[in-house]
């Protein structure tokens, strides 16, 4: 890899250790606060919906002014949070920490893939792929350290370590060298930026990712480690097993490539897609012990997740750049998923 790929690969596995901790850590951070599910679903939901209707207009200001300087405000945003989190106490305080939280998610989100595209056209699906299994195997290890981490700095020490790998993830982004021929011309309008003026592929594909969000959304999110608390009575560091493991399921990913490249991009969205369905129903319908729950749970993953984002973001950077990936994965699709949060 060349400097500019290590420094996105770099940024984006602290990010994802970042998330493997709080993940786990908020819910139970909101549930230590004294917050009741429906105070968590607004928490969750509120300001996230507004986001993903924001990102449309993010993903055109970074082709425009550059993509690091939307990575570098994300770092900023993430240190605010992370800091702010330490010291909120009421649900409005934390709404507001919860939503410089989502933004700064939103932000980078909007543009790590481009970066990666940018710096990695031809070998694109390969370098997704991979990064996108390690991203995994660091939110494991961030939920595997998450127990020990609490146990040894309560909740506000840690939520400032965090923002404290945030910093890091700042300086670490600032060696990124931008090539200035790959932004836009122009500013344009807000009436432009949330015109939908895509072609049918990628109409098709935003209404299948966002009805597809809604589900997943109902599935994980924070109700997930609360579920295994609550259903099976299992306590932080099992959660953070079974989290972890959810995590390492990603290590299927790499496989991505192969299998784009055999059987089509488009047959392999589908199948992945499948495997989600399978998954999701078996274990809505039925009632499992922990031990058969898992395994089959995990289907969705080890044979969808990874191999599934891949496919549909080779489809979204073949047929438009910049606008499209923000309309298919991060606009509808996100407020879809924050929709789900208000069936907890």
């Amino acid at each position: 890899m060349d400097g500019n790929m290590k420094v996105v690969f770099a940024a984006g596995l602290s990010s994802a250790f970042i998330l493997g901790v709080f993940e786990i850590l908020f819910p139970f951070y909101l549930d230590f606060r004294g917050i009741s599910l429906v105070g968590m679903g607004l928490i969750f939901s509120v300001s996230t919906l507004a986001i993903s209707f924001l990102r449309v207009f993010i993903g055109e200001y970074a082709d425009v002014y550059g993509r690091k300087r939307i990575y570098l405000s994300s770092c900023i945003l993430g240190i605010a949070a992370k800091s702010m989190f330490a010291f909120s106490l009421g649900e409005l305080e934390i709404l507001i920490s919860k939503f410089l939280n989502d933004l700064q998610g939103n932000l980078r989100i909007s543009v790590h893939n481009i970066m990666l595209y940018e710096n990695a056209r031809k070998a694109y699906a390969k370098m997704l792929s991979w990064f996108t299994a390690s991203n995994f195997v660091l939110q494991a290890i961030g939920s595997l350290t998450f127990p020990v981490l609490l146990a040894s700095l309560a909740y506000p020490s840690l939520l400032l370590l965090l923002a404290g790998v945030e910093v890091i993830k700042f300086f670490v982004i600032l060696a990124y060298r931008e090539d200035k021929k790959e932004r836009g011309s122009r500013k344009i309008s807000l009436k432009e930026a949330y015109s939908f003026k895509i072609g049918g592929t990628l109409k098709v594909l935003s209404l299948s990712s966002a009805i597809g969000a809604l589900g997943f959304g109902i599935a994980h999110g924070f109700l997930l480690p609360l579920y295994f608390a609550g259903k099976y009575g299992l306590d932080l560091a099992q959660i953070s097993v079974i989290t972890a493991i959810h995590r390492l399921s990603f290590l299927t990913t790499p496989l991505a490539d192969t299998i784009i490249t055999r059987l089509g991009v488009r047959k392999t969205y589908i199948l992945s897609t499948l495997a989600y369905i399978i998954s999701f129903l078996a274990v809505g319908l039925i009632t499992f012990p922990i031990v058969i729950f898992v395994p089959i749970f995990l289907i969705h993953d080890l044979l969808g997740g990874g191999i599934g984002m891949t496919a549909k973001s080779v489809i979204i950077q073949r047929i438009e750049k910049g606008k499209a990936l923000l309309l298919s994965e991060t606009g509808l699709e996100t407020a879809f998923s924050q929709m789900a949060k208000f069936f907890p």
